[in-house]
């Protein structure tokens, strides 16, 4: 399968569409389960942080050791994501959505 080499990174097409389905999923599961979008928004940090995180750390090339700045970026891009997903549900949740 077709990989993208950007930075450091080799990013496997496949594992990232798997991960994308699995994601998608999760969100029309809590969806269906949850209608207020505040507490979708927040429900879902958690896997999007766990999909950040697996996919970054997943498509690495160079593995270092655990003082490596570049696990630090990492981890702080996953929580920024997720921040950011918490933070579109309130926002959705003030429109009225």
């Amino acid at each position: 399968m077709t990989s993208l080499k950007k930075g450091g990174y080799r990013f496997d097409m496949r594992r990232l569409c798997v991960a994308t389905l699995v994601l998608g999923s999760v969100f029309f599961t809590a969806r269906i389960a949850i209608r207020d979008s505040l507490t979708l928004g927040y429900a879902m940090m958690i896997p999007v942080y766990a999909f950040l995180s697996a996919v970054l750390e997943g498509s690495r090339v160079d593995k270092g050791r655990a003082w490596n700045i570049r696990a630090w970026g990492e981890a702080i891009v996953a929580v920024s994501g997720a921040a950011g997903v918490g933070y579109l549900g309130y926002r959705l949740w003030l429109l009225g959505y």
